[in-house]
């Protein structure tokens, strides 16, 4: 009975020290100027905290706590593996791909090598927490421990959801407004690329990439 203790404390010192580096990374990040990998950048906000917790919870050999995280890393799995196969493919023109793998070669392959361990990691902690003596002592204090379907069903379906919308955005009329917009203002050396859109006091204000073969750059447009 007590070995699944030996898994949760195991698992739980995994998910302390990765909170802990993710923590680290989110202050790293945050330090740096506008100008570092300024075309890559996105909003980056760390779960760093809350990893932390979940770890100590598991440390304490709670339960309820399996529950949570078993369901938790269902749910990452499949969202993280859509986002590979389902989103990224219609993310970005597949040209744009290209020309970011040769201006940015690293970078890229680091995030996607980020993405690929996220998948690994999420793996291991379901299959710790879905070992026979975590599952017994589940059903026997009353928890479930049944597979968590509902967790891979929204994980898949977010990311559906999600990629429609960008489709919608980028081919609906203000999609091409911005567009054009872009255009009147940065001219017809770049190529242009919506990323995002958002509506505000009548007003619209739509997130694009410009790219050339020789620059990638985040830009805005914004009309009423």
């Amino acid at each position: 009975m007590n070995n699944y203790r030996a898994i949760l404390k195991r698992v739980g010192i995994v998910l302390i020290a990765v909170g802990i580096l993710d923590i680290a990374y989110f202050f790293y990040y945050t330090s740096q100027d506008e100008s570092f990998s300024s075309s890559l950048r996105g909003n980056y906000s760390s779960n760093g905290l809350v990893i932390v917790v979940a770890g100590i919870f598991l440390l304490r050999g709670s339960l309820r706590a399996v529950e949570i995280v078993r369901w938790v890393a269902a749910f990452g799995i499949s969202n993280l593996v859509s986002n590979i196969f389902i989103l990224l493919p219609f993310l970005k023109p597949a040209e744009l791909w290209a020309i970011e793998f040769r201006l940015y070669p690293v970078s890229l392959c680091i995030s996607f090598l980020v993405k690929i361990m996220s998948i690994a990691l999420l793996c291991w902690i379901y299959t710790q927490l879905r070992a026979a003596p975590v599952i017994s002592a589940s059903l026997k204090s009353g928890h479930s421990a049944s597979t968590p379907k509902c967790a891979f069903i929204l994980g898949v379906a977010s990311i559906v959801l999600l990629t429609g919308i960008m489709q919608f955005t980028v081919n609906s009329a203000a999609g091409t407004k911005a567009v054009e917009l872009a255009r009147s203002q940065y001219g017809d050396k770049y190529k242009y690329h919506v990323t995002g859109m958002r509506w505000s006091n009548g007003n619209v204000k739509a997130s694009l990439t410009a790219y050339n073969e020789q620059e990638i750059k985040p830009i805005q447009v914004e009309w009423k």
